[in-house]
């Protein structure tokens, strides 16, 4: 006797993907590209990114590969926070590029990440060096 399927998109079943199985791993691919392309755009390595945020480096390499099916919302704040920006920031279909402005937001996302890792002493030192930077800028 052939077991009833309570639904057409039973993820228990493997065997054939369904449409919601595809536009899953299509959406996690889509995350991974953008985690990859953050990450890179603030010169981390997948190993810093892991170290600032937490987590396994594995977990980063899985998550910008696809192969990480459902990282939950914990992950991926502090994959957020180890990179200095919001979980919004991270999914793919609210991630909008900002024109014309591209330098300066990849120059503060890196300050962003530089400033997460950072104890509370090199943060003294980075918040007096940049007094001392921006100081020098007015007076020219």
């Amino acid at each position: 006797m052939a077991r009833p399927h309570d639904s057409d998109d039973d993820d228990d079943d493997d065997r054939v993907p369904t449409a919601r199985r595809l536009r899953e791993r299509s959406y996690m691919a889509e995350l991974g590209q953008r985690v990859r392309a953050l990450r890179e755009e603030r010169g981390l390595t997948q190993q810093s990114l892991a170290q600032a945020a937490g987590i396994a480096t594995d977990m980063v390499s899985r998550l910008e590969n696809g192969h990480y099916s459902s990282p939950g919302l914990r992950t991926l704040l502090r994959i957020a926070l180890g990179m200095g920006t919001s979980v919004s920031a991270l999914l793919p279909e609210l991630a909008m590029p900002v024109r014309g402005r591209e330098g300066e937001v990849s120059a503060r996302a890196r300050l962003q990440a530089l400033l997460a890792r950072a104890s509370l002493d090199e943060l003294e030192l980075i918040s007096e060096l940049a007094a001392v930077v921006v100081a020098r800028r007015r007076e020219s």
